[in-house]
């Protein structure tokens, strides 16, 4: 997994007139394809008297990245293909582009096309603003009594920002989210300072 990743800073609209048409840029975040589709939905319903809602997503990152482009009717390869290269060209992921356009009765042709949605959605990622998540790992760390308080000192020293402390019989189970590079040195540090008796394991990989 990429160690950060971008994703739109905020979800806005914009305005961009080409010639007569109108084209009104969305763009927002999503997490997954269920969601993608509600927020295309969404928008199609406020501009259902558009000409075309035409949109393109990238949902995921890497060889498990999910992208699409729909043309919504224009002409094939005009309009989805231009804004899913946009959102690529930003190296974006998780991001959504939904553009709604308004015939102002002069045709722009293929090339005209090409050139109007794929500025609007550029212009809508610039207006957007990019934010950068970070990599981090949510880990859970199990000891006995013994060595509660040396699990504890090392994993302030490694700043394991602790979500959750649980209390049992044989010692304790201790839910945190630490940086990657950390992780495994955390592990080797444990098994040296406890004589190995504690229990390490990646719960989740996560961005934020």
């Amino acid at each position: 997994m990429e160690a950060s990743l971008l994703i739109p800073k905020q979800e806005i609209e914009i305005r961009h007139k080409v010639k007569d048409s109108k084209f009104y840029g969305n763009i927002c975040s999503a997490s997954n394809r269920k969601e993608a589709e509600k927020k295309i939905d969404k928008v199609k319903s406020v501009y259902h008297d558009a000409s075309h809602n035409v949109y393109a997503y990238v949902i995921g990152s890497g060889d498990q990245a999910i992208k699409y482009a729909d043309d919504a009717g224009e002409p094939a390869g005009s309009s989805g293909p231009p804004i899913l290269q946009a959102i690529q060209g930003a190296n974006l992921f998780n991001t959504v582009i939904i553009i709604s356009r308004y015939f102002g009765g002069t045709k722009l042709g293929i090339g005209g096309l090409i050139r109007a949605y794929g500025d609007t959605a550029r212009l809508v990622i610039e207006k957007a603003g990019i934010k950068e998540l970070n990599l981090y790992f949510k880990i859970m760390i199990g000891t006995d009594y013994n060595f509660i308080g040396t699990v504890l000192g090392q994993l302030e020293a490694f700043q394991v920002k602790i979500l959750k402390t649980d209390y049992h019989n044989e010692g304790c189970r201790i839910t945190g989210i630490i940086m990657p590079e950390k992780y495994k040195i955390l592990d080797e540090v444990l098994q040296e300072k406890t004589a190995n008796k504690y229990q390490i394991k990646l719960l989740e990989k996560l961005y934020f």
